[in-house]
Protein backbone atom coordinates (compact mmCIF):
# COMPACT_ATOMS: atom_id res chain seq x y z
CA UNK A 1 0.00 0.00 0.00
CA UNK A 2 2.93 2.61 0.69
CA UNK A 3 4.57 1.57 -2.62
CA UNK A 4 0.92 2.52 -4.10
CA UNK A 5 0.46 5.74 -2.25
CA UNK A 6 4.17 6.87 -3.07
CA UNK A 7 4.20 5.99 -6.82
CA UNK A 8 0.29 8.08 -7.39
CA UNK A 9 2.20 10.99 -5.51
CA UNK A 10 4.91 10.92 -8.42
CA UNK A 11 3.73 13.90 -10.40
CA UNK A 12 3.76 16.19 -7.21
CA UNK A 13 7.00 15.47 -6.27
CA UNK A 14 8.45 16.37 -10.26
CA UNK A 15 5.96 19.25 -10.10
CA UNK A 16 7.53 20.35 -7.00
CA UNK A 17 10.99 19.57 -8.15
CA UNK A 18 10.45 21.56 -11.10
CA UNK A 19 9.33 24.75 -9.53
CA UNK A 20 11.98 25.22 -7.09
CA UNK A 21 14.43 24.65 -9.50
CA UNK A 22 12.40 27.53 -11.60
CA UNK A 23 12.57 29.90 -8.70
CA UNK A 24 16.04 29.73 -7.74
CA UNK A 25 16.75 30.78 -11.71
CA UNK A 26 19.14 33.74 -11.57
CA UNK A 27 22.17 35.34 -13.13
CA UNK A 28 24.28 33.64 -10.64
CA UNK A 29 22.30 30.02 -10.42
CA UNK A 30 21.83 30.03 -14.45
CA UNK A 31 24.43 27.42 -15.20
CA UNK A 32 23.57 25.48 -12.57
CA UNK A 33 19.85 25.41 -12.85
CA UNK A 34 19.20 25.72 -16.47
CA UNK A 35 20.01 22.19 -17.48
CA UNK A 36 18.28 20.47 -14.73
CA UNK A 37 15.21 22.17 -15.59
CA UNK A 38 15.46 21.16 -18.92
CA UNK A 39 15.91 17.74 -17.55
CA UNK A 40 12.82 17.82 -15.63
CA UNK A 41 10.69 19.60 -18.10
CA UNK A 42 11.65 16.81 -20.93
CA UNK A 43 11.47 13.91 -18.48
CA UNK A 44 7.31 15.06 -17.19
CA UNK A 45 6.49 15.45 -20.98
CA UNK A 46 8.31 12.24 -21.57
CA UNK A 47 8.14 9.37 -18.68
CA UNK A 48 5.45 10.64 -17.21
CA UNK A 49 2.97 11.47 -19.89
CA UNK A 50 2.21 14.52 -19.31
CA UNK A 51 0.06 16.65 -21.37
CA UNK A 52 1.17 19.87 -22.87
CA UNK A 53 -1.27 21.74 -22.05
CA UNK A 54 -1.14 21.13 -18.41
CA UNK A 55 2.25 21.29 -17.67
CA UNK A 56 1.68 24.90 -19.44
CA UNK A 57 -1.09 25.02 -16.41
CA UNK A 58 1.04 24.83 -14.02
CA UNK A 59 4.05 26.62 -14.74
CA UNK A 60 2.44 29.84 -16.39
CA UNK A 61 1.53 31.08 -12.84
CA UNK A 62 5.41 30.65 -12.01
CA UNK A 63 6.26 33.02 -15.21
CA UNK A 64 3.42 35.36 -14.77
CA UNK A 65 4.25 36.47 -10.89
CA UNK A 66 7.83 36.94 -11.50
CA UNK A 67 10.03 37.49 -9.12
CA UNK A 68 12.36 40.20 -10.27
CA UNK A 69 14.01 41.88 -13.43
CA UNK A 70 16.96 39.81 -12.97
CA UNK A 71 14.17 36.27 -12.82
CA UNK A 72 12.31 37.36 -15.82
CA UNK A 73 15.88 38.00 -17.85
CA UNK A 74 16.91 34.60 -16.97
CA UNK A 75 13.41 32.77 -17.33
CA UNK A 76 13.30 34.33 -20.67
CA UNK A 77 16.58 33.48 -21.57
CA UNK A 78 15.95 29.91 -20.52
CA UNK A 79 12.99 29.80 -22.38
CA UNK A 80 14.55 30.74 -25.86
CA UNK A 81 17.80 28.39 -25.06
CA UNK A 82 15.34 25.86 -24.42
CA UNK A 83 12.53 25.87 -27.06
CA UNK A 84 15.87 26.41 -29.96
CA UNK A 85 18.16 23.85 -28.96
CA UNK A 86 18.44 21.24 -32.08
CA UNK A 87 18.02 17.88 -30.17
CA UNK A 88 14.60 19.39 -28.20
CA UNK A 89 11.33 17.13 -28.65
CA UNK A 90 8.75 18.65 -30.48
CA UNK A 91 6.28 18.49 -27.26
CA UNK A 92 8.85 20.44 -25.33
CA UNK A 93 8.76 23.35 -28.02
CA UNK A 94 4.94 23.04 -28.04
CA UNK A 95 5.41 23.78 -24.30
CA UNK A 96 7.74 27.07 -24.63
CA UNK A 97 5.29 28.34 -27.44
CA UNK A 98 1.84 27.82 -25.84
CA UNK A 99 3.08 29.10 -22.30
CA UNK A 100 4.51 32.23 -23.79
CA UNK A 101 1.10 32.85 -26.07
CA UNK A 102 -0.99 32.60 -22.38
CA UNK A 103 1.40 34.60 -20.86
CA UNK A 104 0.91 37.49 -23.75
CA UNK A 105 -3.11 36.70 -23.48
CA UNK A 106 -3.07 37.38 -19.54
CA UNK A 107 -1.16 41.01 -19.93
CA UNK A 108 -3.65 42.02 -22.60
CA UNK A 109 -6.26 41.46 -20.33
CA UNK A 110 -4.59 42.75 -17.55
CA UNK A 111 -4.21 45.78 -19.69
CA UNK A 112 -8.07 45.88 -19.84
CA UNK A 113 -8.20 46.56 -16.07
CA UNK A 114 -8.78 49.63 -14.31
CA UNK A 115 -4.61 49.48 -12.53
CA UNK A 116 -5.67 51.47 -9.67
CA UNK A 117 -3.01 50.94 -6.54
CA UNK A 118 -3.05 47.68 -4.76
CA UNK A 119 -5.78 48.07 -1.65
CA UNK A 120 -4.44 44.98 0.20
CA UNK A 121 -6.73 42.34 -2.11
CA UNK A 122 -6.24 40.51 -5.41
CA UNK A 123 -9.56 39.52 -5.85
CA UNK A 124 -10.84 38.85 -9.32
CA UNK A 125 -7.63 40.77 -10.45
CA UNK A 126 -5.77 39.57 -13.98
CA UNK A 127 -2.09 41.38 -12.52
CA UNK A 128 -1.47 40.92 -8.94
CA UNK A 129 -1.11 44.06 -6.26
CA UNK A 130 -2.65 46.68 -8.83
CA UNK A 131 -0.71 48.89 -10.83
CA UNK A 132 2.69 48.24 -9.57
CA UNK A 133 2.13 44.56 -10.54
CA UNK A 134 1.13 45.72 -14.39
CA UNK A 135 4.44 47.22 -14.05
CA UNK A 136 6.18 44.26 -13.02
CA UNK A 137 4.02 41.90 -15.75
CA UNK A 138 4.98 44.63 -18.32
CA UNK A 139 9.01 44.68 -17.76
CA UNK A 140 8.35 39.98 -17.63
CA UNK A 141 6.97 40.41 -20.95
CA UNK A 142 9.93 43.06 -22.42
CA UNK A 143 12.01 40.13 -21.97
CA UNK A 144 9.84 37.52 -23.53
CA UNK A 145 9.95 40.13 -26.12
CA UNK A 146 13.01 40.74 -26.78
CA UNK A 147 14.26 36.95 -27.00
CA UNK A 148 12.14 36.57 -29.80
CA UNK A 149 9.23 34.78 -28.28
CA UNK A 150 5.97 36.14 -29.72
CA UNK A 151 5.55 36.49 -33.37
CA UNK A 152 4.28 39.66 -35.32
CA UNK A 153 0.91 38.52 -35.49
CA UNK A 154 0.29 37.26 -31.62
CA UNK A 155 1.80 40.51 -30.49
CA UNK A 156 0.04 42.96 -32.72
CA UNK A 157 -3.34 41.13 -31.18
CA UNK A 158 -2.72 40.95 -27.53
CA UNK A 159 0.37 43.17 -26.68
CA UNK A 160 0.05 46.58 -28.99
CA UNK A 161 -3.56 47.23 -29.40
CA UNK A 162 -4.32 46.82 -26.25
CA UNK A 163 -1.66 48.68 -24.41
CA UNK A 164 -2.44 51.57 -26.74
CA UNK A 165 -5.92 51.53 -27.12
CA UNK A 166 -7.57 53.16 -23.90
CA UNK A 167 -10.43 56.11 -23.58
CA UNK A 168 -9.87 58.34 -20.07
CA UNK A 169 -12.89 60.70 -19.74
CA UNK A 170 -12.06 62.72 -16.37
CA UNK A 171 -9.25 63.72 -13.96
CA UNK A 172 -10.60 60.30 -12.13
CA UNK A 173 -8.36 57.99 -14.66
CA UNK A 174 -5.23 59.77 -13.45
CA UNK A 175 -3.97 56.65 -11.90
CA UNK A 176 -5.00 54.76 -14.43
CA UNK A 177 -2.99 57.03 -17.08
CA UNK A 178 0.06 57.28 -14.65
CA UNK A 179 0.35 53.26 -14.44
CA UNK A 180 -0.66 52.28 -17.79
CA UNK A 181 1.88 55.09 -18.78
CA UNK A 182 4.45 53.35 -16.37
CA UNK A 183 3.71 50.01 -17.63
CA UNK A 184 4.57 51.25 -21.40
CA UNK A 185 7.85 52.33 -19.72
CA UNK A 186 9.34 49.43 -18.55
CA UNK A 187 7.70 47.72 -20.77
CA UNK A 188 9.97 49.45 -23.50
CA UNK A 189 13.18 49.70 -21.62
CA UNK A 190 13.06 46.07 -20.51
CA UNK A 191 12.42 44.37 -23.75
CA UNK A 192 13.28 47.46 -26.70
CA UNK A 193 10.02 46.07 -28.10
CA UNK A 194 10.44 48.42 -30.92
CA UNK A 195 13.73 47.03 -32.06
CA UNK A 196 11.98 43.76 -32.83
CA UNK A 197 9.91 45.40 -35.71
CA UNK A 198 6.20 44.79 -33.68
CA UNK A 199 4.86 48.33 -33.58
CA UNK A 200 4.46 50.84 -35.96
CA UNK A 201 5.22 53.93 -36.25
CA UNK A 202 1.78 55.51 -35.29
CA UNK A 203 2.16 53.13 -32.03
CA UNK A 204 5.50 54.54 -31.25
CA UNK A 205 3.59 58.10 -30.81
CA UNK A 206 0.87 56.66 -28.83
CA UNK A 207 3.77 55.33 -26.65
CA UNK A 208 5.39 58.69 -26.43
CA UNK A 209 2.32 60.95 -26.03
CA UNK A 210 1.20 58.86 -23.16
CA UNK A 211 4.94 58.90 -22.10
CA UNK A 212 5.39 62.76 -22.20
CA UNK A 213 1.95 63.83 -20.94
CA UNK A 214 2.49 60.90 -17.22
CA UNK A 215 6.41 62.20 -16.37
CA UNK A 216 5.88 65.95 -15.85
CA UNK A 217 3.32 65.37 -12.86
CA UNK A 218 2.72 61.85 -12.56
CA UNK A 219 4.13 58.84 -11.04
CA UNK A 220 6.37 58.14 -13.21
CA UNK A 221 8.77 61.77 -12.52
CA UNK A 222 11.72 59.15 -11.62
CA UNK A 223 11.56 57.68 -14.75
CA UNK A 224 13.62 58.99 -17.76
CA UNK A 225 11.61 59.06 -21.17
CA UNK A 226 14.45 60.50 -23.13
CA UNK A 227 16.63 57.94 -22.67
CA UNK A 228 14.07 55.21 -24.39
CA UNK A 229 15.39 55.32 -28.42
CA UNK A 230 13.71 52.39 -30.04
CA UNK A 231 13.18 52.05 -33.96
CA UNK A 232 10.28 50.50 -35.49
CA UNK A 233 11.80 48.47 -38.60
CA UNK A 234 11.87 49.80 -41.55
CA UNK A 235 11.71 52.95 -39.73
CA UNK A 236 15.01 54.93 -38.38
CA UNK A 237 15.23 55.68 -34.50
CA UNK A 238 12.53 56.78 -32.55
CA UNK A 239 12.62 59.05 -29.01
CA UNK A 240 10.66 61.59 -27.45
Amino acid sequence: MSKAAGYHLRGIAIGEKRHGLFSSLGPSTYDESSPMIEYWIEYALTEQSLDVDDLVERLSPWVWDGRNTEFDAATATFLKQFRDTPHRSEKARSFVDRLCSRILLWFAAALAEDPTPWNGSDAGKVARWGGGGLKNIASSVGHLVEHGLFNRELARRHLVKPMITHRYVDSANVHQKSFRAEAIYYLLSAGKTLLQGLLEPEDVKVCFEMLESEIPFGRVTRLNAEKLTVRCAPCADVSP
